[in-house]
């Protein structure tokens, strides 16, 4: 697997529409709104979406997504390691994705463009 760099970030908030909203205002970001997910994309594909806080579980309240060329290869490779996806191959925004826990409890995910 290798991994592409950091092309999401999840954080919990109380307002997650007014968070992006002004995040996108001050950045000139284009705003995206699904139900209670506000995501900001930037020209490059990266995003940060803006989530209830219930969204994300403690001890952490943002989600960082990983991108690779294919996740289902990527979560093989990660099962050889010991590490077993959380929850199935899901798809969205743009991306196909997978979450993971590390040691620590906190998630990260791992997203490919093969929609």
């Amino acid at each position: 697997m290798q991994v592409q760099g950091l092309v999401f970030a999840g954080v919990g908030t109380g307002d997650s529409a007014g968070a992006a909203r002004f995040l996108a205002d001050a950045l000139g970001a284009e705003l995206e709104a699904a139900g209670e997910v506000s995501r900001l994309v930037f020209p490059n594909g990266s995003s940060v979406a803006f989530v209830p806080p219930g969204y994300v579980e403690p001890p952490s309240d943002t989600i960082l997504g990983f991108l690779v060329d294919d996740v289902e290869a990527a979560t093989a490779e990660l099962a050889a390691k010991g590490i077993a996806p959380e929850g199935e191959l899901r798809s969205g925004y743009g991306f196909r994705y997978r979450h993971f826990g590390m040691p620590d409890g906190r998630r990260f995910e791992l997203l490919d463009r093969r929609v």
